[in-house]
């Protein structure tokens, strides 16, 4: 008769038993997890929750902790870590940085200089002279700017800056639907109606949440054509919401998408 034997290492047993089983307080689990002794990717946290080391946590560390399984819908032993060394990390992690509002442009922000009035030494033209039979004898010659020596002034970028009355934008993805884990591409592009021409000096907000409402990417740009690449979590699974926001010398225009994440 054939037999099969089955081996088990200590980190398979671990796997199936409550990691927290053998330690009284968080500093000593977390040393454990920290030396490899211990290891759950996928902890119960209905269990974990009525333990006595959770219990006996102060109030930041378990919002830390509730947190951390609501991000993902479940509780890895390196979240744990995380919350011991700093309550606040993914408070911090998950929290939409302030966005500075976009400002009116300028002449100083253009870098135009600003016009000053001519006078007769910016035009190279003499002073008048009192006037003398050799003067009364010469023709009148008139005045152009070749005469007055003054250059020709090329149309500056002020000119051509014409703020749209609208901002049509686009938003793109690169997969939908996509698979955990997989590297997700996304296009947000400010168009101006009439030209079709891609903004130039134009504030884009770009926001990624997840399928539970939390914000998991922030980019800003001031060019009209955004791309970024971000990955997708592996717990994650759902419906991600987009939402762009272009704007321009007062200006503004909003645009959403989803994908879904199988």
């Amino acid at each position: 008769m054939i037999g099969t034997i089955v081996l088990f290492n200590n980190n398979s047993i671990y796997a199936k038993q409550a990691i927290w089983r053998d330690f009284n307080n968080m500093k000593d689990l977390v040393a454990a997890i920290r030396n490899g002794e211990k290891n759950d990717n996928n902890i119960n946290w209905e269990k974990f929750q009525d333990s006595g080391i959770y219990q006996n946590e102060d109030k930041d560390s378990k919002e830390c902790l509730q947190l951390a399984h609501k991000i993902g819908n479940n509780l890895g032993d390196y979240e744990i870590v995380h919350c011991f060394r700093d309550e606040n990390y993914f408070k911090n992690k998950y929290t939409e940085p302030e966005t500075p509002e976009p400002q009116p442009e300028t002449n100083a922000s253009l870098n135009v200089p600003e016009p000053q009035p001519e006078t007769n030494a910016s035009l190279n033209v003499p002073e008048p002279q009192p006037e003398t039979n050799a003067s009364l004898n010469v023709p009148e010659v008139p005045e152009t700017n070749a005469s007055l020596n003054v250059p020709e002034v090329p149309e500056t970028n002020a000119s051509e800056l014409v703020t749209p009355r609208s901002i049509d934008l686009n938003i793109t993805v690169g997969k939908d639907p996509i698979a955990r884990g997989e590297n997700q591409m996304v296009t947000v592009v400010a168009l101006d109606p009439t030209t079709g021409k891609v903004l130039d000096r134009v504030f884009i907000k770009l926001e990624i949440k997840d399928p539970v409402g939390i914000l998991v990417k922030n980019y800003t740009d001031t060019e009209g054509n955004l791309t970024r690449t971000f990955k997708i979590g592996e717990n994650a699974i759902g419906t991600f919401m987009i939402s762009a926001t272009a704007s321009q010398a007062g200006v503004q225009s909003m645009k959403s998408l989803s994908f879904q994440v199988q």
